[in-house]
């Protein structure tokens, strides 16, 4: 019977990809120990292909016999520790119900901390004001000697933040997404030489979505200079990938044509991926790809920027943001202002600007 460790991460796919960094040095501080994820469903492949965890075992919200069937699963290792790290009642109690040594959780308040004392043997201050990928390494502190002395007793709240120059500061070493081993081959367009972008204009909150127009307008722009432009997405944003097309005809729509697997390992042959506060930001962090982030509805403080040294973020400083920890189904003032009020311009020029730079980092 191995013995292994389990992380419980049943959120969206993009804190999933931000739980990367903890997954990865859970295996490297515990080499005898295999690592079992829980996740919803359809994450799996990405996870074992990459080699980032041994076990996926997913789950299905709303269906209880996939949260028993996990269950049986897990309790038939040698389970060593438990740490949850979604904040749901369901994952905790999932978590109490898993035979293990050791369960860690995390706690807001101090209401919640005392209540989660029911479910879990060790609770973790959850900070809002850091970066999620910090906030979700934290979770390790009470294993992790030498993480708790490193990540405790500091402000990461300056890595939320844009500088001066309109980027972020460099990320620590000890935080970073790590060299994944994708076992994959990039293919190329057949043009010796020419940079490459991905649009990725959906999102699970219309709200959070950038305009149409906007992103047709500098899809047609970025053809003109001589880039190639792939839309890409699952099949709900394929609609509005068409839309962007009637913009740009010569770019090429992608949206739907891939699983979930396969639109990750793609990423990793792109120059620069241009998208919405979403999974696709954080799918191309983990892959050390330049990402330009269009926010809305959310902001910095939330910690969800895309997260590597190579990205930036564009977004209109209103009063009314945010409006929520997500996004909505409609702006909840009815004008959408945060995204219609960006300029397709200054997407366009943000986006040669890192295209310059990135050619040239890689250059030196």
């Amino acid at each position: 019977m191995p013995r292994v460790n389990v992380v419980v991460q049943t959120a969206f796919i993009g804190d999933l990809f931000l739980s990367i960094p903890l997954l990865i040095r859970l295996k490297k501080t515990n080499p005898l120990n295999q690592t079992v994820l829980v996740c919803k469903k359809g994450l799996k492949e990405i996870f074992l292909k990459w080699k980032i965890v041994d076990f996926v075992l997913e789950v299905e919200k709303g269906q209880a016999q996939s949260y028993r069937s996990a269950l049986a699963e897990i309790n038939q290792f040698d389970v060593e520790n438990v740490f949850c790290l979604h904040q749901s009642f369901r994952s905790a109690l999932f978590t109490w119900r898993i035979k293990a040594k050791n369960k860690i959780g995390f706690g807001i308040n101090l209401f919640e901390i005392f209540y989660k004392k029911i479910f879990f043997d060790r609770i973790v201050f959850y900070n809002k004001a850091w970066p999620d990928a910090i906030r979700q390494l934290s979770i390790l502190s009470p294993t992790d000697a030498e993480l708790h002395k490193f990540i405790h007793g500091k402000d990461w709240t300056y890595l939320n933040f844009k500088n001066q120059q309109g980027g972020f500061e460099l990320i620590p070493s000890f935080f970073q997404f790590p060299q994944l081993d994708l076992n994959f081959e990039p293919k190329t367009d057949g043009v010796l030489g020419r940079k490459q972008i991905a649009l990725f204009p959906g999102s699970v909150w219309a709200t959070k979505k950038w305009t149409v127009e906007g992103f047709g307008i500098v899809a047609q722009r970025l053809i003109q200079q001589g880039f190639r432009v792939c839309i890409m997405g699952g099949p709900d944003d394929l609609k509005d990938a068409l839309a962007i097309q009637n913009f740009a005809p010569s770019a090429e729509v992608l949206a739907g044509q891939m699983s979930l697997f396969e639109s990750a390992q793609s990423i990793s042959q792109f120059d620069l991926v241009i998208c919405n506060d979403s999974a696709p930001a954080h799918m191309a962090s983990s892959l050390q790809r330049p990402v330009l982030c269009i926010f809305g509805p959310t902001v910095l403080d939330f910690g969800f920027r895309p997260w590597n040294d190579k990205s930036q973020v564009i977004e209109m400083q209103l009063s009314c943001r945010p409006c929520g920890p997500h996004g909505h189904a409609r702006c909840p003032l009815g004008h959408h202002n945060c995204m219609k009020n960006i300029e397709a311009d200054i997407v366009f020029e943000k986006a040669l600007t890192m295209l310059k730079t990135h050619k040239s980092s890689e250059q030196t």
